[in-house]
């Protein structure tokens, strides 16, 4: 999935995106090695209001997250 910061490691993320990448399952690891954490292989609609701010924080909407 592209999203605004898929070209920075996770130590190169600000920290509220860092919080917001947590939210919906991502670690230093993961992010790191371009890994999607179970939470990504969900629909938009399934996510929590939460999840859905946090997924928007990294640069997603609707439409871009349900490709």
């Amino acid at each position: 999935m592209p999203g605004k910061y898929d070209d920075y490691d996770w130590d190169e993320l600000p920290k509220d995106v860092q919080e917001a990448a947590a939210l919906l399952g991502y670690n230093k690891k993961l992010w790191d090695t371009d890994k999607e954490p179970d939470e990504c292989d969900v629909y938009w609609r399934e996510l929590s209001a939460e999840q859905q701010a946090a997924a928007a924080k990294l640069g997603y909407d609707q439409k871009e997250w349900d490709k």
